[in-house]
């Protein structure tokens, strides 16, 4: 092939494709929102404490919960208001008190046992039966409910073990915590 024939069979080809993008080129397609749809909304789970809750010693009222000089046998015990919201159509959490970060004297630490409780559990907590209780989910808050933390010297503890020591109760937590 010659020169001239090879340049023609170039143009010849460069016109063809030029001529087949010329056109336009389409698939139908047709496109409808879903039927009834509309907004949709999160829940929410929410713990809040009220106001400041109050201690007993063995059930006597403790004004300065610092001052206090627990011994073999004492129960320390806090009431505190709290509220809670667990909106959310298939919502499930749990309620707990966590004594984890409690930090001091380990053998004090070690002689003390925390239980959460509520002297009337609420109708929408289950008691889990390990000091957690289940919240049912609900379209509001809940209304405020006297939660209660115990804290209990073991009577048991021999000697002089324990003596003139201190633990920090101010990180004893309270947790509502979604699970799947």
């Amino acid at each position: 092939m010659d020169k001239l024939t090879k340049g023609a069979v170039a143009v010849g080809a460069g016109v063809v494709l030029l001529l087949g993008g010329a056109g336009t080129y389409a698939l139908w397609s047709d496109s409808q929102s879903v039927a009834e749809s509309g907004e949709i909304a999160s829940g929410d789970l929410d713990l809040e404490l009220g106001t400041e809750g109050t201690w007993t010693l063995n059930g006597a009222a403790v004004a300065d919960v610092t001052a206090v000089r627990i011994v073999p046998g004492d129960v320390l015990a806090l009431t505190q208001p709290i509220t809670v919201t667990a909106i959310g159509d298939t919502l499930q959490s749990t309620l707990s008190v966590s004594s984890a970060g409690l930090t001091g004297d380990a053998d004090l630490l070690a002689a003390l046992d925390l239980a959460f409780t509520f002297d009337t559990p609420p109708a929408w907590a289950t008691d889990n039966g390990d000091g957690t209780f289940d919240v049912a989910p609900s379209d509001a808050a809940y209304a405020p409910v006297d939660a209660g933390v115990t804290l209990t010297f073991d009577e048991a503890t021999p000697d002089q073990v324990a003596t003139d020591a201190v633990v920090d109760l101010s990180s004893v937590t309270f947790s509502l915590e979604q699970y799947l």
